[in-house]
Parts: structure tokens; sequence; C-alpha cells
């Protein structure tokens, strides 16, 4: 968790002159449901999975920022698989994102650990090519190549590009994700491996200004393992304005 704050204090320092200004607070709590937990690609859980999250943002003009924490829950087993703190900075286009992966199983009861990962993304400044491109970095914590005896530090990253359209209420999103180079423990590829080919449908149900129940359905195919999947998920939210 300290290494989290570090960063998400790095992030925050270079903010503050935007923070000593008037903008606006949200904060947002809500939780997803889906039939499994896919994760770049790869499936995480073969049960449905509940994701409770909660959301602090600020905006002003070109600038946003986020402090985000969730916890996803393998419902069948009470298996936690996840609890997730990030930290978030935009402006015009360009992210930063430090996020904490704490992993564990039976509901926090042995089997901890965590990972720091870095994100850089940029979204294309074209209202007819809404694409977005994203570099992510495990820089600490459990993510290691192993030689022998030897395990060298693996600085495991996935490549992606996603391309989201939004008519009304309707959302389609296209995402392409690859790993560039070996990873023993996080993606278990020697090399450069094409690992995530999605599309995702949804639907957002807006229940007067503050709710809202998002839908979806989402083909996700793994060309490493060769294996596809379909999952079904929705969400409840409700945005408090600070």
């Amino acid at each position: 968790m300290k290494k989290l704050f570090v960063c998400a204090a790095a992030i925050l320092l270079c903010a503050t002159s935007v923070f000593a200004q008037e903008g606006a607070w949200s904060f947002s709590i809500g939780t997803d449901a889906a039939t499994q937990y896919m994760w770049r690609g790869y499936a995480l859980s073969n049960t449905p999975t509940l994701t409770p999250t909660a959301t602090l943002n600020f905006e002003k003009n070109d600038f946003s920022f986020e402090l985000g924490y969730c916890s996803i829950t393998e419902l069948q087993r009470e298996h936690y698989l996840e609890m997730d703190v990030w930290a978030a900075a935009s402006y015009k286009g360009i992210t930063l994102m430090a996020q904490e992966y704490g992993c564990g199983n039976n509901l926090g009861i042995g089997g901890y650990s965590d990972n720091l990962e870095l994100t850089l993304s940029y979204e294309l400044p074209f209202e007819f090519l809404p694409l977005t491109l994203s570099w992510n970095t495990f820089l600490l914590g459990d993510d290691y190549n192993w030689d022998g005896d030897d395990a060298k530090r693996a600085f495991s990253s996935y490549a992606e590009a996603s391309l989201p359209y939004e008519f009304g209420n309707f959302s389609v999103c296209a995402t392409a994700g690859a790993v560039p180079f070996r990873s023993d423990d996080m993606y278990e590829t020697e090399g450069f491996k094409l690992v995530n080919l999605s599309l995702q449908c949804g639907y957002n149900f807006s229940i007067g200004e503050n709710f809202s129940l998002p839908v979806f359905i989402q083909d996700t195919y793994n060309p490493l393992f060769k294996k596809n999947y379909v999952v079904l998920g929705c969400g409840l939210s409700y945005t408090f304005e600070l």
C-alpha cells in the first residue's frame, strides 16, 4: 500500500496548481456483477463475481483526477480475487495512473500479495476516431522471470488499443491487447503474444440524475490460449456532487 501512496503523492504534487483553483468534485459508489472475471484476455474466474467500487473525482477544464477502490469477489466460493486501489490524473487526453493489485483468497485469509503497476495512456484528439493507446508495466511486487535458481524482475507489461463509440445510451468498444515481451508470472508468455481481442456492447439505463444501471455483453478471444469467452454483466452506481 505504501508504494501506491508514493505514486499517488507524486501525481498529486504535479496537480497542485490545478487543485488550488475551483473545480467540480464528485463521489461515486456502486457495484458490478459479471458471469466471470476477465482481465486483459485472461479468465481469472469461472464463476460469477461481484465488484463493489468507490471513486473520488475532480474535474476542471481539461484536467481530471481520480482516487478509486474496488474489491473483486468470486461469489460461489466466497473467494476474493483482488482488492485494488488506484490514483489517476488526466490532462488533454494523456492519463497517468498508479494502481496496486492486492491479490489473495478466502475473503482475505492468507495468500495475500500486492503488485504496483504504472499505466500511461493517450486518447487521440479525433471525435471520429476516439482511439486510446495504453502501456502498462508492473514496477514492484511479485513479478519475476526465472532462470534456474535465479529470479530477475520481469517488469511485465501489457499494451492495448481500444476504440469506444457511444450512440445515446448505447456503447460499443473494440479492444486489442498484447504482451510485448517475456512474462513468466503475470502473463505466462515467452515473448510477444497477442492475448486479448474483445468486443463489448452495452446499454446504460439512467435512473434520475444520479443513478445509472449499465448492462453489457462481451466476447473475448485469447489467441495465446486459443480460447473464447462470453461474459454478461450489469452494474448499479450512484454519484454525489460535492
